[in-house]
């Protein structure tokens, strides 16, 4: 067999191993290097095969897919930077634990460091970023090594609880064209992959028994199926723990114990330490925390938690990576936390006949924060905490909701109303950036079989133009809710905006872009919609129709003296 044909025949094997472990979709972006790997993934009727030409696009559109469907996503560029510009999703995928399986067309070893195009060193080239690497040989005479090759690296990104990003770089000689009629080949090895989900048994014992005592859920970024969500409520229910939830936890709105206005309440409470005030602490200090999922984004949730020096502090992280940056928590627990809370729920002893009173106590201070929150909304204009709560009321509840980072994701976790439905919400919590995010929804879109919208700033949006340009030939329904404040808002909240040594904080801050963003989206193909108040919004966001860019402008200044009117001063 020739050498070409040897390269597809390998690549076919590959890929019909792979499509018998689960994975339906995979992204390719154009290039030479790259012909084998694409053309028989396309080749592949188990495949879906989606074509961005943009590799950045294409990564965090694969990693969109990836979160959205919860199954591993392939993706295959061409060498040289072509394979640089996946990083930035890679390193989200992998702090955040999606599993992608990432496919690296490159030149062979001979035409290294001898100045070849499109030829630089992708041995590694993603660092600590991946779960398993792998340099394929050029040797291609080995069929079944191929086909094991697929077994392992969907099993290495998805197949256990340290799910998240496998790279394999392949180098090809030319020629890289096909000879004559392409051969497709069935599975030999291949079985589709169940993510593992370890329960270990003296944890649920231990749970259970700390379940009788005045307990707090702190639930940072799940991603989690109703069922699921629903079995960490009907723990919570059952034990009277109070829920912190992040937006992203899949929890918001499912229980009056999962909490709307805790942030404020929060903030509160660690304002009156730092003036050695505790008068409202006694009452609300618990003698368990159980943190579920990622960080909180919520510094408020953070700076409280790490306080709570005299509680239980459960960290739950089946991946044992301990992600926990006050470095508080006093035993960490290796289960899965869906099956770890299903199985201690029936194991229950008789509360503390406290518990009642606790939970009560915490449901009563959160209404009166957020009666307090929403008297300030009502009487102002629409401004980014108002647009959070009225994007949660008003999208209907069967649309998506992919978040973005900086004050996005904290707003709709902060002013998440209580008569607002539960929502499906995806976010990029792993490394937090804002880079990628319209590309993140454009993937979830087109993964699962709803409408999607996301709500991103400004900046973020400009940050990703190539993935609001892909939206509009996908196909999809896609509203992109943008609140413009002309910049990067989320830097006035920080102490170097209000110092008294002048660091040219407009312009290396805040850093103003002067876009006009109804000429950007409409050249780009998209729908756009102004919304200057709330029937504007209600109307823009209330039916799915193509992409569609709805810009909110906001009013800088307004927006920082109403966050200041939002701080409860209740003692």
């Amino acid at each position: 067999m020739t050498y070409n044909n040897l390269a597809y025949s390998a690549a076919s094997r590959f890929w019909a191993e792979v499509a018998a472990c689960g994975v339906t979709d995979v992204v390719v972006s154009p290039g030479s290097r790259s012909t084998p790997l694409a053309v028989t993934a396309r080749n592949n009727p188990a495949l879906r095969v989606t074509v961005q030409l943009d590799e950045r696009v294409g990564s965090f559109c694969a990693l969109g897919m990836a979160k959205a469907s919860q199954r591993c996503v392939g993706l295959v560029c061409t060498s040289g930077t072509a394979a640089a510009n996946y990083l930035p999703a890679v390193v989200e995928a992998h702090h955040s634990g999606v599993p992608l399986l990432v496919c690296t067309a490159d030149r062979p070893p001979e035409l290294r460091d001898v100045g070849a195009g499109q030829t630089i060193h992708q041995t590694k080239l993603y660092g600590n970023h991946v779960r398993w690497y792998a340099e394929v040989p050029c040797n291609l005479d080995h069929p079944d090594y191929f086909a094991r090759l697929g077994v392992r690296a969907v099993t290495m990104a998805a197949a256990g609880p340290t799910t998240g990003p496998v790279h394999l770089n392949w180098p090809f000689r030319k020629p890289l064209e096909p000879q004559g009629q392409l051969n497709t080949h069935t599975p030999k090895v291949g079985k589709p992959t169940e993510q593992v989900r370890p329960l270990v048994e003296h944890e649920v014992a231990a749970l259970a028994g700390l379940a009788q005592l005045p307990g707090l859920i702190v639930a940072g970024a799940l991603n989690l199926n109703e069922a699921e969500a629903q079995a960490i409520v009907a723990f919570a229910e059952t034990a009277g723990w109070p829920v912190l939830a992040d937006a992203g936890s899949q929890l918001k709105g499912r229980s009056p114990l999962v909490l709307n206005g805790a942030e404020t309440v929060l903030d509160r409470l660690n304002q009156l330490d730092r003036l050695n005030r505790p008068s409202l602490k006694p009452e609300l200090e618990p003698e368990v925390l159980l943190r579920l999922g990622g960080p909180p984004s919520n510094q408020a949730v953070s700076q409280w938690v790490a306080r709570c020096s005299g509680a239980h502090h459960l960290l739950v992280d089946p991946s044992r990576r301990f992600e926990e940056p006050s470095f508080g928590w006093t035993t960490t627990l290796a289960s899965d936390p869906v099956a770890l809370l299903e199985a201690a729920t029936p194991q229950f002893v008789s509360a503390d006949p406290k518990v009642p009173n606790w939970s009560s106590a915490w449901i009563q201070v959160a209404t009166q924060a957020w009666q307090h929150t929403e008297s300030v909304l009502s009487a102002g204009s629409l401004l980014e905490p108002l647009l959070a709560a009225s994007v949660l009321r008003s999208l209907p509840a069967e649309v998506a909701l992919y978040v973005s980072n900086s004050m996005p994701v904290r707003d709709i976790t902060s002013f998440w109303p209580p008569d607002a439905p539960p929502r499906r919400v995806l976010v990029n919590r792993g490394a937090n950036g804002i880079d990628g995010v319209v590309s993140s929804a454009l993937g979830a879109a087109l993964a699962i079989d709803q409408p999607v919208a996301a709500l991103v700033g400004d900046v973020a949006v400009l940050h990703d133009v190539g993935g609001l340009l892909a939206a509009c030939s996908a196909g999809i329904d896609l509203t992109v809710v943008v609140p413009n404040n002309n910049g990067g808002g989320i830097f006035s909240l920080l102490p170097v905006a209000s110092g008294d040594v002048d660091v040219h904080f407009t312009e290396l801050f805040h850093a103003p872009h002067h876009v006009n963003l109804q000429q950007l989206a409409i050249g780009l193909g998209a729908n756009y919609q102004l919304a200057r108040n709330l029937d504007d919004l209600s109307k823009a966001i209330a039916q799915p129709c193509g992409v569609l860019v709805v810009e909110v402008p906001i009013d800088h200044a307004a927006g920082l003296a109403q966050r200041k009117q939002l701080a409860w001063q209740a003692d």
